[in-house]
């Protein structure tokens, strides 16, 4: 059974900023803990400083000394500055904390995933999710949290202040400024959906321009500049329209609300200045109720900034949560069945049984079809058929990057009191089985490191190994013509090597994994023939060794390749046509014996 998205609290509870918040930012509530009493000192002090200048103005109208109130606002100014500083330094870092946070579970997520799942999400669009959206989330958690208390205080405190110096005062001066709010509000709607668009445009762009320069050498040879040009300027030019815009409406709607906000102080000095007239108000507490709107409406403006941050950063955390929650392609579920003996070293019986398979994007057309075989321990397996034949579909089903269905590939392993017990692949732990396997697959991928860190695919390679797996993949005498040997970077992609020395990296890397199953696709299409005789001995060798004896599957269009294998099968569009000895197939009239004849006379 496949593993279940988690469900946890229904409604309100998975709301992407709940989820982040709950899952991420608790963790951390301590320092935003003190943020936010820092948040509240700060705006505590900023709105004590209005009404003591307005007690200071009355003071000096009346005569008074004044020295006490310049003190104490020059105190309190000067306070700000640390509280201020600790405050971000205390809800920021934290932020940080839970962008590292997301950025390594996102990653293990994708390296938990079946290659079907990289199948359905390009390339750019995952990288998209992992960096830009994840800068979007930690903004929200970072500053969008800061501003979040920062205004909710500020309104709060300042406008306790405004309505104890004038409720009706208040009542004037604000009501434009939330008419202003409430169109902001309306903007950041549709600012929200043009952001989610140009996130997935951003994805789009991305993948071209990864497969751009992936394929330059194509592009280049075709003279196909013009063509990739015009896809990349099309894709760039809807991005640039989308977030055109997202850009025009924030540029129309934010300082609309400055216009409001100007709007409240001109109808807070008529006003004001007719109650002063009037005696109903002092010149004090005008100087103080104008002040205190003046520390209003920088938070007040702001927040059609953060509105914007967190609309943006809902949409990231949607499509992070996205990822987090796919289910992974694991049948096994979370109690799968042990692999004896567990620490490896002697191979299972292999049993495939009426095994059919048709890719999900191609239903109706079956690439395996009615496939059964059984292998003993230990066995050399040829696998033979045309391009197409369904050969490396096989293959990859065996390693389980595609999960077979259920009770198709069975293997036989002792039950740990003598007897014999059989168990499903797919009922099988993924990690334990793929750590007893080692493959070469027919399309090698190199990482832009050096050929060490290549074969071994580990933080601390063991030199002696790397240098005996190369030594059996035939790589001495390339390493001696490289700049640094096996200290040599082979580029992205492995670009700085031939094929046939990109397949014989593959194949030391195969073989330096000590594996009770070792699989061989197709790794000597590349290499000369005299390469090729040293690779067979190899392959021959490993097949017949006598301690911890693999089984190896190996697959070839190359005869020569399979011909001293135990047991070939033989493919023909899905379907095993034969199996057998080399000897045996030669005398059975069909496409081997046809294979075997042409490639005897070209050689």
């Amino acid at each position: 059974m496949n593993e279940k998205v988690p469900t946890g609290p229904a409604g309100w509870a998975r709301h992407p900023v709940v989820r982040l918040l709950r899952e991420y930012a608790w963790p951390h509530r301590v320092p935003f803990f003190f943020g936010g009493l820092c948040v509240l000192v700060t705006n505590y002090l900023s709105v004590s400083i209005p009404v003591e200048v307005g007690d200071t103005v009355d003071t000096l109208r009346e005569g008074g000394s004044v020295v006490w109130h310049v003190a104490l606002v020059a105190l309190m100014g000067a306070l700000i500055i640390p509280v201020r500083t600790l405050s971000r330094v205390l809800v920021f870092n934290p932020g940080r904390d839970v962008e590292y946070q997301l950025r390594g579970n996102l990653f293990a997520r994708l390296m938990a995933h079946q290659p079907s799942f990289f199948v359905q999400h390009s390339t750019g669009d995952i990288v998209s999710r992992a960096s830009n959206d994840i800068t979007f989330a930690r903004a929200m958690v970072g500053f969008g949290l800061l501003q979040v208390v920062n205004v909710s205080v500020a309104v709060v405190m300042t406008g306790w202040q405004m309505i104890h110096l004038s409720p009706t005062l208040t009542l004037l001066a604000l009501g434009p400024v939330f008419l202003g709010l409430m169109g902001v509000q309306v903007a950041i709607g549709w600012i929200f959906r043009l952001h989610r668009q140009a996130q997935q445009q951003l994805g789009v762009l991305s993948d071209q321009v990864l497969e751009s320069f992936q394929g330059i050498a194509t592009i280049q040879g075709f003279v196909a500049h013009d063509a990739f040009s015009q896809r990349f300027s099309e894709k760039n030019e809807a991005l640039f329209r989308t977030r055109l815009k997202a850009t025009w409406i924030s540029a129309t709607a934010f300082p609309g609300l400055m216009v409001c906000g100007s709007l409240g102080v001109g109808i807070l000095l008529w006003f004001g200045g007719n109650m002063v007239v009037e005696g109903s108000l002092t010149v004090g507490e005008l100087v103080a109720f104008s002040t205190l709107l003046a520390v209003l409406l920088p938070p007040l403006r702001s927040l059609g900034w953060m509105l914007s941050v967190f609309q943006r950063g809902i949409a990231s955390l949607e499509r992070i949560f996205e990822i987090l929650d796919t289910p992974l392609d694991r049948p096994e579920g979370l109690n799968p069945k042990r692999l004896l003996p567990e620490g490896g070293g002697q191979a299972p019986t292999i049993e495939v049984r009426d095994l059919c398979w048709a890719y999900p994007e191609a239903p109706d057309r079956r690439v395996l079809d009615g496939v059964s075989f059984v292998i003993p321990p230990g066995s050399t397996v040829g696998v033979f058929g045309r391009t197409g034949s369904g050969k490396s579909t096989l293959l990859h089903l065996l390693v389980r990057l595609i999960n077979p269905p259920l009770g198709a590939v069975r293997l036989q392993q002792e039950d740990g009191q003598g007897g014999l017990e059989s168990v499903d692949l797919t009922e099988v732990s993924l990690d334990a089985w793929r750590a007893r396997v080692a493959m070469a697959t027919q399309r090698p991928f190199l990482f832009s490191d050096t050929i060490a860190e290549n074969v071994a695919l580990e933080c601390k390679p063991d030199r002696k190994r790397v240098e005996w797996a190369v030594s059996k993949a035939a790589l001495d005498a390339d390493l001696k013509v490289l700049p640094d040997g096996l200290e040599t970077v082979v580029g992205e992609r492995g670009i700085m090597l031939s094929g046939g020395q990109r397949q014989r990296v593959a194949l030391a890397r195969a073989l330096y994994r000590p594996g009770d199953i070792v699989i061989l696709d197709d790794v000597l299409s590349a290499v000369d023939h005299q390469t090729e005789v040293m690779l067979l001995e190899t392959i021959e060798n490993l097949g017949k060794s006598k301690k911890g004896r693999p089984t190896v599957f190996i697959s070839s269009h190359r005869l020569s390749a399979i011909q001293r294998a135990d047991v070939i099968l033989v493919l023909d569009e899905g379907k095993l046509i034969h199996q057998g000895t080399h000897e045996e197939l030669i005398a059975i009239p069909g496409h081997y014996q046809d294979t075997w004849r042409i490639q005897q006379a070209a050689e």
